[in-house]
């Protein structure tokens, strides 16, 4: 393995619609898959959503629950036309704050199928989020001491 790749695991009502959402709208790739579970790569990283229904929590109860990533302005941009263009609701539609600053980013907030609530965000200067970052070179984090005993 050539990198450190990011997993989250969430119970879902429907695997179909799931899949369907994610990879259709979001454009993940599916990988492996049981009658009750399935993981899919999104933006690099994978989800797994195990088919239990009676452990989704509504939206409500959720509060400030959310999950998503950080994409690069026309990689936003698009992403955010195709999901209009699909007619999936927004909990909050594509929104550009701070324009003309430094700190000009964009987000949009929208739920999956079985509530679970995504915020995708963009920066025009990624350097505001993660410090030192440049365009172009990749943020990797140090090593954790001693990592390379917990290698398979």
């Amino acid at each position: 393995m050539t990198a450190t790749i990011f997993h989250l695991s969430l119970p879902v009502h429907d695997l179909v619609a799931t899949q369907q959402f994610y990879c259709s709208v979001l454009g993940a790739l599916r990988g492996r898959a049981t009658e009750k579970w399935i993981d899919l790569i999104v933006f690099g990283h994978q989800l797994t959503f195990h088919e239990r229904p009676e452990q989704v929590v509504p939206r409500e109860p959720q509060s400030v629950q959310h999950f998503g990533a950080i994409l690069a302005w026309d990689e936003w941009e698009f992403l955010c036309a195709k999901v209009k263009a699909t007619g999936h609701p927004f909990l909050v539609s594509p929104t550009v704050f701070a324009q003309g600053t430094d700190d000009e980013h964009a987000k949009v907030v929208l739920p999956d199928p079985s509530g679970h609530v995504l915020e995708l965000k963009a920066y025009r200067d990624i350097t505001t989020v993660i410090p030192g970052h440049r365009p172009n070179n990749s943020f990797k984090p140090k090593p954790l001491r001693g990592s390379a005993q917990f290698r398979h």
